[in-house]
């Protein structure tokens, strides 16, 4: 198994957000494999039919090169509570394919639909996607996630969200909480903190 993923939405063939996902998988290559040149993913999709027609997840698997690349029809999780877990040794800097730590958490939601990752006081991120809170006035995302997402990147330098420190105190001073990722959106998750589980 290839130590590395990265997870592309796909919605009608058209790829989504390329460029953030070949943004991080060759900084992943170079930083862990020392790889300097640089891999275009659009090399290496087929876009064929039934990909070509609704929503799916395209799940890359790769080291220093791409090894293996699989097709998944989309389906959107019904999320309406956090549970807030703790762990301060977790360390998912890079998209790695094993999961195991975050699964081991995620275990521990109880009643909640998901988690929300508490990292030495700070938020991070559940556990499949960025957070992103409203106070009112900002959308904000704290600056410690546990993998900086590609919508995540795409959202800051289009100015849609601000990144802020967020401590697990400050929860409770937001309105709501968003989740995104490469299938969700600003508004397509909401969760109200007071369905944050703490």
């Amino acid at each position: 198994m290839s130590l590395l993923i990265e997870s592309i939405c796909c919605v009608d063939g058209a790829i989504i957000n390329v460029h953030y996902h070949n943004m991080r998988m060759n900084k992943s290559r170079l930083d862990l494999f020392g790889c300097k040149d640089a891999i275009n993913i659009l090399d290496y999709i087929t876009i064929h039919e039934p990909v070509n027609k609704g929503i799916w997840k395209i799940r890359i698997h790769y080291d220093e090169a791409i090894t293996s690349i699989e097709y998944e029809l989309y389906k959107k999780k019904s999320i309406q509570s956090l549970k807030v877990v703790y762990d301060d040794t977790i360390d998912y800097s890079f998209k790695y394919a094993d999961r195991s730590h975050i699964a081991k958490l995620f275990e521990e939601r109880n009643k909640a639909n998901d988690i929300l990752i508490i990292k030495n006081g700070f938020v991070t991120d559940s556990s499949s996607a960025n957070v992103v809170f409203y106070d009112g006035y900002q959308l904000l995302t704290p600056t410690t996630p546990l993998l900086p997402g590609t919508k995540r990147a795409k959202l800051i330098d289009e100015g849609k969200i601000i990144e802020k420190i967020i401590k697990v105190k400050d929860i409770s001073s937001f309105s709501h909480v968003n989740l995104i990722n490469a299938f969700l959106d600003i508004g397509d998750i909401v969760i109200p903190v007071t369905s944050i589980i703490l």
